[in-house]
């Protein structure tokens, strides 16, 4: 009886772990209501839990949710509706939607890489990048988006309208993407942003470069869009700003920067 219920035990343990998500565990649902055409209606979005132990690297694990889960993808547009159509019933809404991060495998190995560096700094990393690859990620962020008829373009600094998409990377850069969006917005956040100030600065050289050879506002805008790529790649301050950030947090993440070569 006693070894029946030893072997019990064993199985009903094992069971426990291989039901365990690293998803469920940290991240929660956020349910956001409005108003349309006298109706109200629901959409979601997921963030990390406040008792989390990566609470201190929100923005890190932001990125993934949002950039690396495949039902944030356009195709899968009709599947987020069909679940924040559930709405009233809100625990359901959350129960269905957060299923969908947690069957997510890629975005799992991911938040697990992430993770593992913060829970145990022992962990040896085994991603290397260069500094190079680090300022060529960071650039993309500085994002050129629009144009107006005089002239006046539109930038942003962004988790989700950014360059990233557009690069076409052979290497993967994720957990780098996700480390630049962080270090740039610990930056913004202070009163005083050395980062946004230099980027003011390159944005508007940028602009003036080519304002004066004008032939179309889409070919401006495209222009000026590459320039500023190009002169964020090479900003000193920016390229400081990560690098001190870095060093700060080097024991937490899962890859190293090295000099480029």
């Amino acid at each position: 009886m006693v070894k029946f219920l030893s072997i019990f035990n064993l199985i009903f343990l094992i069971s426990c772990q291989s039901n365990h998500s690293i998803i469920k565990e940290h991240v929660k649902i956020q349910v956001y209501t409005y108003e349309h055409e006298g109706e109200t209606k629901a959409s979601a979005m997921p963030e990390l839990k406040k008792a989390s132990n990566l609470i201190d690297y929100e923005r890190r694990f932001e990125y993934l949710l949002i950039n690396v889960s495949e039902i944030h993808l356009s195709q899968k547009s009709e599947k987020r509706k069909e679940i924040w159509s559930l709405y009233p019933d809100t625990i359901k809404l959350k129960r269905s939607y957060l299923k969908e991060y947690a069957k997510d495998e890629k975005l799992v190995n991911y938040f697990e890489k992430s993770s593992a560096a913060i829970i145990n700094p022992a962990i040896e990393a085994t991603e290397t990048y260069s500094v190079d690859e680090l300022m060529e990620v960071a650039s993309k962020f500085f994002y050129c988006d629009k144009v107006f008829p005089d002239t006046t373009i539109q930038t942003h600094v962004c988790i989700g309208l950014n360059g990233v998409s557009e690069a076409n990377w052979s290497k993967d850069y994720t957990l780098l993407e996700a480390f630049c969006y962080e270090g740039i917005f610990y930056d913004f956040d202070n009163d005083t942003s050395q980062i946004y100030e230099s980027y003011s600065s390159e944005r508007i050289e940028a602009c003036q470069k080519h304002k004066t050879s004008i032939t179309t506002l889409e070919k401006y805008l495209e222009d000026v869009r590459k320039e500023l790529f190009y002169r964020m790649k090479s900003d000193p301050v920016l390229k400081r700003k990560l690098l001190e950030y870095y060093e700060k947090n080097k024991p937490n993440l899962a890859f190293k920067v090295i000099e480029s070569t």
